[in-house]
């Protein structure tokens, strides 16, 4: 009898759980239906937007977001951040759907100031037919920009490495000057070369004298002081030199870091840095010296160890000839590692000759990773000796050279892991 009473009590559990799994799909469909029409209100703001001249990011409204989450999360008893873990998901997406949307356009030309000390721009030439010319725009890089542009109505031209021997009519010409790059080039009044570093100095030679004088010259690579000098030389006009700090599968400008660095005629170049910063970049200044050094660090030492890394678990653990340790990796590890082993696969998804231009660009980057190299022997040799107090000592004087910085990056780092930890599969 109790044996039937209790698979009687086992049917009604089950019953009642799926009529709260009902309810609960119900809620969810009813979320979604709410995010749809949030959406809707926010593609509308963003046309909007970027009629009046706004640009994609307001950093005030999206404080304002966060903090009425907060709010909410108070006034419904939900789990502190729960809104807004879900606010900044549904500000991610809507800035996607805006990569693809309108943007506004900068302000051209300097500013001067009425007699009512009112900013004045001069919008002659500013809607709809500022001409830009990208040099190897067919590239990744230089269609993601492409793309950027022309929806802020600029008019975008592309010139490619077979564009110097053919005329607007595809017919072959002698002659650089009656080519269809020498017209694009001579129409633009802001010209951006995207193309591989090693080539980078040769092509600004070449299309230089193609350039009106008053034409902005910038480019789009990873080292500045030697192309700033190419470019600076070779061009009388204004010049500022740009480095995404991205590659070109990103899917927003939005929270994106874009270093300028100033060449000549700044006022006249402050156009660029507007435009970027309605894009949603976050743009840093800095010379060219000061973006050296730092990328020596970010990009060449950074890089270098990640396929150091890549290539030793390779060499010691690819026997195989397959990826079968890979995945027993992915199997035992935790969030932090797997975020780790995430970044060293995404380079070899990529071009190696990119990186090998990046790492080899300066001799200052050789020297930079055989200090490294040297370290981390010593750091070994520590360990090998069985100097745990000098190895303790290494890791307390290092916690001290990060200061705050560490406990903050403990922090966030968490933050990160919780997302990553989030997209595990059961």
């Amino acid at each position: 009898m109790g044996a039937t009473n209790q698979k009687d009590k086992n049917v009604l559990s089950k019953v009642q759980l799926d009529e709260l799994r009902g309810q609960i799909d119900a809620i969810d469909d009813e979320i979604a239906c709410l995010i749809q029409a949030r959406m809707a209100l926010v593609s509308s703001a963003a046309s909007l937007k970027s009629v009046s001249g706004e640009g994609a990011v307001s950093p005030v409204r999206e404080k304002s977001i966060l903090e009425h989450g907060a709010f909410l999360e108070q006034k419904y008893h939900l789990p502190a951040s729960l809104m807004q873990d879900l606010q900044r998901r549904i500000l991610r997406e809507s800035y996607v759907q805006k990569g693809s949307g309108a943007y506004a356009q900068a302000h051209i030309y300097p500013a001067t100031v009425s007699s009512d000390q009112v900013m004045v721009f001069d919008k002659a030439h500013t809607e709809h037919n500022f001409k830009v010319c990208i040099v190897g725009g067919k590239g990744a890089m230089g269609r993601f920009f492409a793309r950027y542009l022309a929806a802020a109505s600029y008019e975008v031209s592309i010139v490619d490495v077979d564009d110097y021997t053919v005329d607007l009519d595809g017919q072959s010409v002698s002659d650089i000057k009656l080519s269809k790059a020498a017209y694009y080039l001579s129409q633009a009044q802001w010209c951006i070369v995207s193309v591989p570093i090693d080539v980078t100095v040769a092509v600004i030679n070449k299309v230089a004298p193609l350039l009106k004088t008053d034409c902005v010259l910038s480019d789009l690579t990873s080292v500045k002081s030697d192309i700033m000098q190419a470019m600076l030389g070779c061009h009388k006009g204004p010049v500022m030199g740009l480095h995404p700090m991205f590659g070109p599968d990103t899917f927003s400008l939005v929270k994106q870091v874009v270093v300028a660095v100033l060449g000549r005629d700044n006022e006249r170049c402050a156009f660029i840095v507007e435009q970027l910063k309605l894009f949603g970049a976050r743009v840093v200044e800095c010379s060219a010296q000061e973006h050296d050094d730092a990328m020596r660090v970010i990009q060449a030492l950074r890089h270098f160890t990640t396929i150091a890394y890549g290539n030793f678990l390779k060499e010691s653990f690819g026997a195989k000839k397959d990826n079968s340790f890979i995945e027993r990796l992915l199997e035992l590890s935790s969030p932090i590692y797997r975020l780790e082993l995430m970044m060293v696969g995404r380079l070899f998804a990529q071009d190696p000759r990119l990186y090998c231009e990046i790492i080899s660009s300066s001799p200052k980057n050789f020297e930079l990773i055989e200090r490294y190299v040297t370290c981390a022997q010593q750091c070994l040799d520590k360990l090998k000796n069985d100097d745990k107090v000098g190895f303790v000592q290494d890791f307390n004087d290092t916690t001290q050279f990060f200061g705050e910085f560490a406990k903050l990056f403990l922090q966030e780092s968490g933050a990160i892991l919780a997302l990553v930890q989030d997209t595990y599969h059961i």
